[in-house]
């Protein structure tokens, strides 16, 4: 198994980025017009982090309907405020080509008329929230003179017109692109990318395109072409996803094809690389269904085609992988837990996160019949699951695990297993502070030649290079300090730190493993700069890295530059 592969990105010119306080402070509705209007103080803040949620909301009544939605849509800067009053960002809004009110409209799951449903009004938040347009989003509610509600939806529109020169250091290896991103193509929330990538493995031109609402509906289509110096892919994608916990039906398909080098690595090196072309087609429909407890589940059935083959290079030093081919129906489930609150200050940097404290379980299984592919008959399965819970008011634990891989019937063993396992950790010692550990495991079981599971430094050994260590088992503990500090950097970034200490070992289980199977550690310190005017929801991790066990391989400090999805 490769390195997690984190799309590592600087952007290096901006007009944007950096976070104003209307979207929380907005004008809410005239509360003196009635005087059955609801008095609301804001909760403490507390060591969870828990921001003013659902429990702000009206509560249901049996005929309360609502009345009118109001939009209040924020531009990039917010030129009211003395320090972000200046030439560039009067300019930046006058030439940023706001979000269309349809758009914002059409990802609400509720219209005036309908019966007011608060769970509803949280959810199209959330909703808002992920769109990578929008910075952030707030949606208050009052009771009007009439017993009704009216409802004020207020979100931030980003910087998405994006020169994209980025440059990026991991592990000792580059990467590198140039080129352009519109996040929100005439205000519609289209995504249009064309760009010019270069990393250790490939060199070549990406270009896609993303509609998340087709038309304004529910559909969803993405097209991706990649012309690399290894080889070409593309991507079609046409789906009506479970765009809400109440959406009945989903289905889809998806068509991929990927034609590439790939490399094998030993001690940070590459020691082998061999051609693949991989063919991936999907086909699904599935129903929903709402149970007790706020419990949701989704079952699925659909048809997969997936053909691996494998050539020879130049550079191909072991014998190659066999040709796979699986063909066959599945069924799929989803369970998930509908107990969404607001936090700050954990994935992220003063904005807000939607954390789920309820249970999320995944499970597929699939059929593979040598009748039909000429092939090995083959089960094929999968299942994860995820918690977060509070166990104190300042300590919140997150759980993982994930498991998948087929059961080859002709050989009778398993093939290509891999099991995951990771806790996570905080300690929140104030609002800006806090103690942070990471605890994960690795196994794999017979994997082909085509596959490795390795530590290093793109995937969380810090102080090493790329895919330093290979084996069949590892682990991997991270130690961090964690400062959330409440400064905006240019008024582009908020700004936050780390100190940490990393340990981990990959090792085969039967193998001499020498030197390349010790437990490795390694100390440092970050920067970490969370984008708030454009690209929201990534964060930039500048980090040093010392190892503690020095080898002549390895150098005494490691630089690591990345785009991450969280701190």
């Amino acid at each position: 198994m490769g390195a997690n592969s984190y799309y590592t990105t600087i952007l290096l010119s901006y007009f944007s980025i950096g976070l104003y306080s209307p979207l929380t402070n907005a004008a809410l509705f005239d509360n003196d017009s009635c005087s059955n209007q609801r008095t609301i103080s804001p909760s403490e803040q507390n060591l969870r982090r828990q921001l003013d949620g659902a429990e702000l909301l009206p509560e249901k009544t049996t005929d309360a309907t609502v009345a009118k939605i109001t939009l209040n849509q924020l531009n990039v800067f917010n030129t009211e405020l003395e320090e972000e009053n200046n030439a560039i960002f009067r300019f930046a809004n006058r030439v940023h080509m706001t979000t269309e009110p349809d758009v914002i409209t059409s990802l609400l799951l509720f219209q005036p008329g309908d019966e007011y449903e608060p769970r509803k009004l949280s959810e199209s938040e959330r909703l808002l929230r992920k769109q990578n347009y929008l910075y952030d989003a707030n949606i208050n509610a009052e009771l009007n003179c009439d017993g009704n509600i009216d409802v004020q939806v207020t979100t931030r529109d980003l910087w998405t017109l994006l020169p994209e020169i980025s440059f990026s250091r991991s592990g000792g290896e580059n990467k590198s692109s140039i080129g352009f991103r519109e996040s929100n193509l005439f205000g519609w929330g289209k995504r249009l990318s064309l760009s010019r990538t270069s990393d250790a493995n490939r060199d070549g031109y990406l270009f896609v395109y993303d509609d998340p609402n087709i038309l304004s509906t529910r559909y969803r289509g993405r097209l991706e072409y990649s012309d690399n110096d290894d080889g070409k892919r593309h991507l079609m994608e046409l789906t009506y996803p479970f765009y809400s916990i109440e959406t009945p039906y989903s289905y889809g398909l998806t068509s991929y094809s990927d034609q590439r080098i790939e490399s094998l690595y030993k001690r940070g090196e590459v020691y082998s690389e061999f051609e693949q072309k991989t063919d991936y087609n999907q086909l699904h429909f599935g129903h929903s269904k709402q149970l007790e407890d706020s419990w949701t589940q989704r079952l699925s059935v659909g048809y997969i085609f997936e053909a691996h083959s494998f050539k020879r290079t130049l550079d191909t030093q072991i014998p190659l992988a066999q040709s796979r081919d699986l063909s066959y129906p599945y069924v799929s489930g989803h369970w998930f837990e509908d107990q969404f609150i607001k936090v700050r200050n954990f994935d992220s940097i003063y904005r807000t996160e939607d954390l789920n404290l309820g249970w999320n379980i995944k499970a597929l299984m699939g059929y593979s019949s040598e009748s039909i592919t000429g092939d090995d008959s083959r089960t094929v399965y999968s299942f994860n699951a995820k918690k977060a819970h509070f166990s104190s008011d300042n300590t919140l634990w997150r759980f993982y695990a994930n498991l998948d891989g087929n059961w080859n019937e002709q050989q009778s063993k398993f093939e290509n297993l891999f099991a995951t396992s990771q806790v996570q950790y905080y300690l929140n010692t104030s609002l800006q502070q806090s103690w942070y550990t990471k605890i994960r495991l690795d196994f794999a079981k017979n994997l082909t030649p085509d596959k490795q599971l390795n530590l290093g430094g793109e995937n969380g050994l810090r102080g090493y290079p790329l895919n330093y260590q290979q084996g069949d088992r590892s682990f991997l503990i991270n130690l961090e300090k964690r400062y959330y500090w409440e400064y905006d950097l240019l008024q582009l970034f908020k700004v936050g730190g780390a100190a940490f200490v990393d340990i981990g070992r990959a090792w085969f289980n039967d193998k001499h493993n020498g030197a390349n199977g010790q437990v490795l550690k390694n100390v440092g310190v970050g920067l970490r700069l969370a984008p708030s005017r454009a690209n929201a929801g990534t964060v930039i991790h500048i980090d040093i890295a010392a190892p503690l066990d020095k080898r002549d391989d390895v150098d005494s400090v490691q630089w690591l530059v990345s785009v991450k999805n969280a701190f």
